[in-house]
């Protein structure tokens, strides 16, 4: 696929994002480490998990945008089965995460120590993030085209030629 500049660019950018991400998780890492106080090792595991997260997330944006299929059959195919196995997948995890949300919440009624509560909170929180999040993620990748670059017509897949 041929990249235009601006493309480039962003690529490159996404590139010096990701170089931040591997160090800020490599001090996290080493930091969660040294913690000696659980509640410390928690807060630096939380945040070295996200900063994984958005990594990899990174990662994968670079790939979304650079690798174009260009077999129309495969492409349509492998959208609709991936999109299918994508929303079969997220009916099971809205039901896990319901299930996060209602023990985190009966745990939440025995605790006592504030930190704890505060920890367990911001995990409920992010339990309940997660299924907004998921949902609204749903539905754009269900919209998405096969490729990130336009043609004529939306059903179209644009290749390189020779």
């Amino acid at each position: 696929m041929q990249l235009t500049a601006k493309d480039v660019r962003l690529i490159e950018l996404l590139k010096e994002q990701i170089e931040v991400e591997k160090r800020t998780l490599n001090t996290l890492a080493k930091a969660e480490d040294e913690a000696k106080e659980t509640a410390v090792r928690l807060v630096f595991m939380q945040m070295r998990l996200d900063t994984w997260k958005h990594q990899k997330f990174l990662e994968g944006m670079i790939d979304m945008l650079t690798q174009t299929p260009c077999d129309e059959w495969s492409a349509k195919v492998s959208r609709y089965t991936g999109r299918v196995r994508l929303e079969r997948h997220f009916e099971a995890l809205i039901k896990d995460e319901s299930d996060m949300v209602e023990l985190t919440s009966r745990a939440l009624e025995l605790i006592e120590d504030p930190l704890a509560e505060h920890l367990l909170l911001h995990l409920k929180e992010e339990e309940e993030k997660h299924t907004r999040a998921l949902e609204k993620m749903i539905d754009l990748v269900k919209q998405a085209p096969l490729q990130s670059r336009k043609a004529q017509k939306g059903t179209d897949i644009v290749c390189e030629t020779d």
